[in-house]
């Protein structure tokens, strides 16, 4: 053997003695050292879970009337774990099974299946050891066949499972939610954290997500043993499931129903196309929502066992109107001469006027090369600040709008540097709570709009091109030539001097139309309440408490403060007067409306409202708050393509007043005041409205308006229950006005009907 051989055989042995160390090493390290660990990777390798869903928590009103709450179904399910020990894997059972439920058998096949990446439903998410269920809501007789043979059925049980119910339909449908099947995203993110499941089903909408956590509870777990070849062998451990919290509301059943049915009898009224309106009804103290309408709605059954696809689509259409999507606090628009208390508040806290100046609402006014007008060239004369909301005098607040975008420097196109602009009426805006979401307790919430000058100079370069694209190509999809043509001129117009923010745009900010402006029914609302309450502004809340299942335990949700009015107490006065004279004062926007309103016992502030859309009907706005000397609730509704707002949007509000207060029907709320204490839950598990005078709820002191009550109101606590027949002081409830005001049969004021001129842009 050479010297070169040995050396070669050397190299060998050597490296045959590390393979050997490196593999008795490993050894070692896997059966030794991290053995305890493989072993109950082991032992939990032949351990799968069985879910039990807990008992969903119910959603009821402030009073404990349910909304959304749990019925018991009979339902069918099959386990496979069981079906597919036998030789035909089930399928003659499952044919059995078909004949008594009456579906198809290819149906049952595909409900029992898995699903995977390549088996789409219908098919079975959850877990191989869970029953699946394949038919529910079936009849006694078609449950008793399964159990009375479980030689024929084996595999196959028959038990009750609780499944949502929505009691009262589509009532409230937008508020409540619906639930859904937790999706594989949700799993993979939240699944440890959360105690997701593969079958669980969550709140995907409305209040069913916002308090999904509180409301689910906590799923049970067994865990059952199986051998090598996936049989149960026994069971190693079960967690029982434990239910879900109940939630209360603020809001109110009957209140809620008022106004949906009053929007449904205006709708009616209307006639034709997928017509859409809202209505809001706020308690000013503390900012809870007594009631959120909004039309077209949808039945959240619909989604109970999951929605088909047919079903989704029609839900989503807007040519149904989008029942989907609530107009109360998802959807937006210009709010018309509503927003003229921004305006008033603005004159009289930044601008110098006083309340006993007059300023001259003329029938015209001229800023340029465009003329704004008052409703049908209406003049008034010399008034008061507290006339011009009383008649809606369009040109008085336009005057302040050009004052004050002149003081800004105008179109500021020349040498500058120019020193901050004021904007006053767009900060006192977004002071009021516009161009932000209001913080409501529900997911999808619109933020509006309030665009100052630098956002319009934002908005102008995004929208640059295709202002110039339609300058030069035009408008061939409008039938209209002259409507075209005039839309094309806006965008050469907006082609070259876009950006500038034009007077035309800052004097129809001030009477909330234009481009510049939108705002959801819930912000008109939260700004009217915190006008009303004194200048508190209030975050707008459904819930109002959480109750454990067995009652002993009370979780409260209490008022939330988000903002001050940056307005004196002695301005907020003022303006309340002079919301106060829209319903009783001659030539009042409202008087003709609230004509044969009981005003000496319950006096109603508002201001209507009716804001231009390019190509479509006016929007009828009403926002309001009563009793007007002592507020207690806001009332905002609004009405798209309809016409005014004294002919369609005040008269629900004054329905919903009716309901509020008892006025020619019954009260849905006590003395006019929401519950004071929280509903009581029984041991049989219902709710029953807690006994006690109604009264303002803890934390809510202070919040009054301040001021003296108004000439023949009657003071707090005294409005009963009921208002019919004639009233004190030869108030008559039907046909005439109140001693001391003027009818005037729902006829606009000077302002009512908004100024027709357009600004320099059109559609993009």
């Amino acid at each position: 053997m050479t010297d070169r051989m040995r050396i070669r055989l050397l190299i060998l042995r050597v490296l045959v003695l590390s393979l050997l160390v490196t593999l008795g090493a490993r050894l070692w390290v896997l059966q030794i050292l991290d053995g305890e660990r493989y072993r109950q990777v082991a032992e939990t390798n032949r351990v799968r879970e069985v879910v039990t869903p807990a008992t969903r928590g119910m959603i009821v009103d402030d009073e404990g009337q349910p909304l959304v709450r749990n019925r018991t179904s009979l339902v069918i399910s099959v386990n496979r774990s069981t079906i597919d020990r036998q030789a035909d894997k089930g399928k003659a059972v499952l044919d059995r099974l078909a004949t008594v439920i009456g579906a198809p058998l290819a149906e049952l096949e595909q409900r029992v299946r898995f699903c995977s990446a390549t088996v789409r439903a219908p098919c079975w998410n959850g877990s191989p050891y869970q029953p699946v269920p394949v038919a529910k809501d079936v009849t006694p007789a078609q449950a008793l066949a399964v159990i009375e043979h479980p030689d024929r059925f084996p595999g196959v049980s028959a038990d009750l499972q609780a499944v949502r119910e929505y009691p009262n339909g589509g009532l409230a449908a937008h508020e409540l939610g619906y639930l859904a099947p937790v999706s594989q995203d949700q799993l993979d993110k939240q699944g440890d954290e959360k105690g997701y499941h593969l079958n669980s089903l969550i709140g995907v909408s409305g209040l069913e997500y916002t308090y999904d956590d509180a409301l689910r509870g906590a799923d049970g777990v067994e865990r059952l043993e199986v051998d090598r070849f996936g049989r149960v062998a026994g069971t190693a451990s079960t967690t029982p499931p434990v239910s879900g919290d109940h939630l209360v509301l603020n809001l109110d059943l009957d209140v809620q129903r008022a106004a949906e049915e009053a929007l449904a009898r205006t709708l009616d009224s209307l006639g034709g196309g997928a017509r859409s309106a809202s209505a809001v009804v706020l308690d000013v103290r503390t900012g809870g929502v007594v009631a959120l309408a909004s039309l077209p709605s949808y039945d959240p059954s619909v989604f109970v066992g999951g929605v088909s696809q047919n079903d989704y689509a029609a839900l989503s259409d807007p040519a149904n109107g989008t029942p989907l999507l609530s107009r109360a606090f998802q959807g937006s628009a210009a709010a018309g001469s509503t927003f003229k208390v921004v305006s008033t508040a603005v004159a009289m806290q930044n601008m110098g006027a006083t309340g006993d100046q007059t300023y001259d609402c003329a029938p015209t006014l001229q800023v340029g090369d465009q003329i704004f007008h008052n409703f049908d060239g209406s003049s008034a004369g010399p008034i008061t600040l507290h006339q011009a909301l009383v008649i809606s005098c369009d040109v008085i607040f336009d005057k302040f709008a050009y004052d004050a975008w002149v003081a800004d420097g105008g179109l500021r196109n020349g040498r500058g540097p120019y020193p901050e602009p004021k904007e006053y009426f767009i900060h006192m805006a977004e002071a009021m709570g516009f161009g932000r979401r209001t913080g409501i307790d529900l997911p999808g919430e619109t933020a509006g709009s309030v665009v100052d000058r630098e956002g319009a100079k934002k908005i102008w370069e995004e929208l640059k091109d295709s202002y110039c694209r339609r300058a030069q190509n035009g408008y061939p999809e409008e039938p209209d030539p002259a409507k075209a043509e005039r839309f094309r001129k806006y965008a050469a117009e907006a082609c070259v001097d876009g950006y500038l923010y034009n007077a035309g745009a800052a004097v129809q900010f001030a009477i909330g139309q234009g481009q510049y402006l939108s705002a959801s029914p819930l912000q008109l609302a939260t700004a009217y309440a915190a006008i009303a309450n004194g200048g508190t502004i209030y975050q707008p809340t459904l819930a109002r408490a959480t109750i454990s299942p067995d009652g002993t335990k009370v979780k409260p949700i209490a008022p939330k403060v988000v903002g001050k009015l940056p307005v004196s107490p002695e301005i907020l006065a003022y303006i309340r007067g002079g919301l106060s004279g829209v319903t009783t004062e001659g030539g009042g926007t409202a008087t003709g409306v609230f004509a044969d309103w009981p005003s000496d016992m319950v006096p109603v502030a508002g201001k209507t409202g009716t804001a231009e859309v390019e190509g479509k009907g006016d929007t009828s706005w009403f926002a309001s708050f009563a009793p007007a000397n002592d507020p207690q609730f806001a009332v905002v509704v609004s009405i798209p393509e309809s016409g005014t707002g004294a002919e369609y949007a005040a008269p629900v509000a004054k329905e919903i007043y009716q309901a509020l207060y008892g006025v020619g029907r019954p009260g849905a709320l006590p003395g006019g005041k929401p519950p004071a204490e929280l509903p009581k839950l029984s041991r049989d598990g219902t709710f029953s409205a807690a006994s006690g005078t109604p009264a303002a709820p803890p934390g809510a002191a202070g919040t009054t308006a301040p001021g003296a009550a108004l000439p023949g109101s009657v003071p707090t606590g005294t409005v009963p229950a009921t208002l019919t027949g004639t009233g004190p002081t030869g108030v008559v409830l039907a046909g005439t006005a109140p001693p001391g005001t003027t009818a005037v049969s729902g006829t606009p004021g000077a302002g009512e009907q908004e100024a027709r001129a357009r600004g320099p842009t059109g559609p993009g």
